[in-house]
């Protein structure tokens, strides 16, 4: 499922590790086509990763949707997934090994509390949105 009006855009998807980077793609793709300035769209693109990454690990092979949009003078992106549980903000563990060592995870939140103006959970009828709003800034288009 995907539409795209003037200013919104929206994407099912199931919740499979490809889903983040198909995500990113498409966030990029948009925000590019909307004239957005190239920080406004890195910013979006991790904070869409972060959140996708975060409703895979929640909900694994379920439905998820991503949502993106433009409100006053930012970006507003989102990701539902069918979990009622909200995300919790945690610490990597950076005590472990530096070589050939997995990600410790735990970097999501703090990232997207970093790069966005305005960040939340809204609880849904069967599930949550977990959305984030980066300033739009405008890119040149001389």
């Amino acid at each position: 499922m995907a539409s795209a009006g003037r200013g919104v855009l929206r994407r099912g998807f199931l919740a499979t590790p490809d889903v983040v980077r198909e995500g990113r793609l498409i966030v990029e793709s948009q925000a590019l086509q909307w004239g957005l300035a190239e920080e406004t769209v890195q910013a979006a693109v991790l904070i869409t990763s972060e959140l996708l990454t975060n409703a895979v690990e929640a909900t694994p092979g379920s439905p998820v949707a991503l949502r993106m949009g433009l409100v006053g003078n930012g970006l507003q992106v989102e990701v539902w997934d069918s979990s009622p549980e909200r995300p919790r903000r945690s610490s990597p563990d950076l005590e472990g090994p530096l070589s050939g060592a997995a990600d410790p995870g735990g970097w999501g939140l703090g990232i997207v509390d970093a790069l966005s103006e305005a960040h939340g959970v809204r609880d849904e009828a069967e599930g949550k949105s977990v959305w984030a709003v980066v300033k739009a800034l405008r890119g040149d288009r001389r």
